[in-house]
């Protein structure tokens, strides 16, 4: 039985109309989306966490010492949530589906959505009136109440300001005009498009789980691809045919032209290379996981007979919080599967993309589903080497 209740769209509307009418175009407000849900993380249990060095973790108190809208960052000491005062403050902790099962199971509800778009599961506390001030995200979002309750104002209009408050440390809109207003109870869920203003301010204690979405953006698309490129460039630049310059001081104009056309047709060429090379990188970038999320692999190894010996006998193979896959289809004749781990690429001969879409649609494996393929040695090679870097793991 799944811990989560079955997501439930409004009254006329579902998954699919939902993606054409709603998903990236305009806010949708959904009430009892999740009736029934329970909350797995009590707020000490959230604090407690927040106190981990490997968490990533915020208090925002829009009153602090230092200024309006301070904020800290984690891990933290116990002692500090004894000292903070009793209404206006926030903590914020990011990828809680990574370090805790009972949420990352939450996700399972959000499967209508590519995995590789999910980015994490972020969960707030809010004291009474507790908010991190008007502003905007560049990614889509989905609001749950989990506790208490929380007022939401957002502001629908294309001309809505987006002027910044300056001088603070957090992204504050200087303006903010609301043309909508709810207040979410338990169950309730609010999904947001990217870049409309939005604030939220708790009527009373209240915790809020807000599934994120990612959202590379084409600088950092192109900054990391063209750094891909850059790294396969070898030589250095040369000029045998060098004669004396009139002027020394003078950069000469085929020394412009030169550069420009070596740089461009090294890096921009198309050839039949290109196309396999990017789906490599792209899966590994869409892959990539932060550098407090990674991995612990088995204190012992397994060769390959003796993970499938121990696989056979614990029936079950548990992949971690922090392991995050994807998989490509082989595109052309030659080309392989590929499966993408944490922001590396395994390929496989075309024909096992079944066994791939295996791997990355279930978090716990079956030892009886995954027989046949164990008996075909590259997928035994792989699974095994997945299981020695630490993405799965037996249960315990």
């Amino acid at each position: 039985m799944h811990p989560y209740p079955r997501l439930q769209f409004p009254a006329g509307l579902d998954l699919t109309s939902f993606l054409a009418e709603y998903w990236q175009r305009k806010p949708l407000l959904l009430p009892g989306a999740l009736a029934g849900l329970r909350n797995p993380l009590p707020a000490e249990e959230l604090a407690g966490l927040a106190c981990e060095p490997d968490v990533e973790s915020r208090l925002i108190l829009e009153h602090g010492a230092d200024g309006p809208w301070q904020i800290r960052y984690g891990p933290f000491d116990e002692a500090v949530f004894a000292t903070l005062p009793e209404t206006h403050w926030t903590l914020l902790v990011q990828d809680c589906d990574k370090h805790l099962p009972q949420v990352g199971a939450l996700l399972e509800r959000f499967r209508f959505l590519p995995d590789w778009r999910v980015d994490d599961i972020m969960i707030s506390y809010a004291a009474d009136q507790g908010s991190v001030g008007p502003h905007l995200d560049a990614y889509d979002v989905f609001l749950i109440q989990t506790e208490g309750r929380r007022r939401w104002q957002i502001d629908t209009r294309t001309t809505a300001p987006r002027t910044l408050l300056p001088d603070l440390d957090l992204r504050i809109l200087a303006r903010f005009e609301p043309d909508r207003d709810w207040v979410l109870e338990p169950g309730d869920i609010l999904y947001l498009p990217p870049g409309v203003p939005h604030w939220g301010v708790a009527e009373g204690p209240c915790i809020t789980w807000s599934v994120g979405l990612r959202a590379p953006a084409w600088r950092e698309l192109a900054a990391g691809w063209l750094e891909h490129l850059a790294q396969g460039l070898d030589g250095r630049w040369c000029d045998p045919g060098l004669a004396p310059p009139p002027a020394p001081g003078e950069i000469a104009p085929e020394v412009f032209h030169a550069m420009h056309e070596q740089i461009t047709r090294r890096l921009c060429h198309r050839d039949e290379h290109a196309a396999p090379e990017f789906r490599r990188w792209l899966g590994g970038f869409l892959t990539e996981t932060k550098d407090n999320l990674a991995l612990e692999p088995p204190e012992a190894p397994l060769p390959e007979a003796a993970f499938a010996s121990a696989f056979s006998a614990a029936g079950t193979l548990v992949r971690q919080g922090c392991s995050r896959l994807a998989f490509a289809r082989a595109e052309a004749p030659g080309d392989p599967d590929l499966l993408f781990a944490n922001g590396l690429a395994y390929p496989l001969a075309s024909g096992h993309a079944a066994f791939l879409a295996l791997l990355t649609q279930n978090r716990r494996l079956d030892y009886s589903r995954c027989r046949r393929w164990l008996e075909q040695p590259p997928c035994l090679h792989l699974l095994c080497k997945l299981y020695n870097e630490g993405h799965y793991g037996f249960p315990e």
